[in-house]
């Protein structure tokens, strides 16, 4: 797959972002991930479903920065997609397990109560903050994008 190939069927769209598009989804991504700090010990499925909003929202950010937006159908899978062609080693293999949050996420909003554990949403939190010792996704594309 590459980027060419998604725009080809339609699953990302060439869009030209205006420095505070991109700037407000990365606020949303850095809102949304201290809200899922915050609420983790009152609801696992749902700091895990912030959580992942929070990378999502830095992964458009990232979009949008080298000009591109997912289609509306399929967003979400194609967001994915798109970082798997365009980030950087370790978070190359990082985004297969964002891809694998997106699935059960959805399966916590749409159909099932109780499915995160406490070390699956602990997990998804590490991966998308920073910490002395790692370098967070979301710090990452803040990073790349120049910290906007």
């Amino acid at each position: 797959m590459s980027i060419e190939r998604l725009v080809q069927t339609g699953s990302i769209h060439p869009f030209r972002a205006t420095p505070d598009e991109v700037s407000k989804a990365l606020e949303v991504a850095r809102r949304d991930l201290a809200l899922a700090e915050n609420i983790q010990d009152e609801s696992l499925d749902w700091s895990y479903s912030i959580a992942y909003n929070a990378v999502l929202q830095a992964c458009r950010a990232y979009m949008f920065h080298l000009g591109y937006r997912p289609a509306s159908s399929e967003a979400h899978k194609a967001t994915f997609e798109f970082m798997q062609l365009t980030v950087e080693q370790p978070f190359k293999r990082t985004i297969p397990y964002f891809d694998r949050v997106r699935k059960k996420r959805h399966r916590i909003i749409y159909n099932e109560v109780g499915l995160v554990t406490e070390k699956e949403a602990e997990e998804l939190l590490k991966k998308a903050r920073s910490t002395r010792l790692f370098e967070g996704f979301i710090s990452y594309i803040e990073r790349k994008l120049g910290k906007l």
